[in-house]
């Protein structure tokens, strides 16, 4: 009964906070979420400059030197963009999600892991390309700084998270440096809305043709009717990945793990990205959910009910991420 109240209120507070054209009370609305029906876990978080890392008992010892041990010794980190489409920060939604991952990699192959949730800068307050700064800041900090190797790196991202993050990895980092993978849950690229999954699924999701807009002018800006199209800081261009020129093989890391739903009005967006990457040469791994609707993959205890499809997922993100460290 409590996990149907909790699935409803999730829903409506998610759909609430994509659409609602003002971001105070969305942001208001996830963080009562996160505080009534999202606070387990809170001793494997430890906060720092760019964002919290996550894992196992991390409160128990958080000296420095503790955690720059506990990174030396794992075999893997996962840099996590979370999303909330620009505008909202959805990672303390995660935590529970993040913990499984990282006891199914401890359990089952012997990898050790942490989590860092990155910190960034959200519109309409700052737009593009405020975020991929940050981002990019929060990836040179991990490597250039605390010397994590970059093969030991998967980058992944949720939501809008995910287009910060390729935009990220074409801007701000060399491909010299990029991470040995990719993970893409329920992934939005700034694709116009349209096509068979809008069709389909508009009204089943948590996604509508508002929370479009409010995406698009949380991180490009208000754009008017007189103006030639806005100028971005750098010259540099959001959403440049979508460029046909882009050789995304380049950019991009050579694996990729895609989580979509059926009931996804950004189903076909993510296929789109996925369906791309493969012909640049990336190899590709996509876990579709007939029944998920966005999000699906990140809130699976919530939104999933049967625990096969739970288990399904969790398995599936062990064998990329053993693949992905030793490939």
């Amino acid at each position: 009964m409590f996990l149907e109240f909790k699935r409803w209120v999730t829903v409506w507070a998610l759909t609430f906070a994509f659409s609602f054209p003002r971001a105070g009370y969305p942001r208001r609305v996830i963080q009562f979420l996160q505080l009534f029906f999202y606070r387990a876990r809170t001793s494997w978080i430890h906060k720092e400059e760019f964002g919290y890392w996550i894992a196992e008992d991390l409160k128990k010892n958080a000296k420095r030197e503790a955690i720059q041990d506990r990174i030396s010794e794992a075999n893997v980190i996962i840099l996590w963009v979370p999303g909330g489409g620009f505008r909202l920060n959805l990672g303390k939604l995660y935590t529970s999600t993040f913990a499984t991952w990282i006891r199914a990699l401890e359990a089952d192959k012997s990898i050790k892991s942490m989590v860092f949730v990155a910190d960034y800068k959200h519109g309409p307050e700052e737009l593009f390309p405020a975020a991929i700064k940050d981002i990019g800041n929060t990836y040179h900090w991990l490597v250039d700084t605390l010397h994590i190797d970059p093969k030991k790196i998967i980058i992944g991202g949720d939501d809008a998270g995910v287009a910060i993050a390729l935009d990220t990895l074409l801007n701000k980092i060399d491909p010299s440096k990029k991470p040995a993978g990719m993970i893409c849950a329920s992934p939005y690229t700034g694709l116009e809305a349209g096509g068979e999954s809008w069709r389909a699924n508009l009204g089943s999701d948590v996604l509508n043709e508002n929370s479009i807009t409010r995406m698009e002018n949380c991180y490009l800006g208000m754009e008017n009717e007189d103006d030639d199209g806005i100028e971005y800081e750098d010259g540099l261009k959001p959403f440049g990945y979508l460029r046909e020129s882009v050789q995304l093989g380049r950019i991009l890391p050579s694996r990729m793990l895609f989580y979509l739903g059926g009931k996804e009005v950004l189903l076909e967006e993510g296929g789109i990205l996925a369906n791309r990457a493969s012909r640049s040469g990336i190899q590709v791994m996509v876990v579709q959910e007939p029944s998920g609707i966005h999000l699906w993959s990140m809130l699976p205890d919530v939104l999933i009910n049967d625990e096969q499809i739970r288990q399904y997922a969790v398995d599936r993100f062990v064998q990329f991420v053993e693949g992905t460290i030793k490939k």
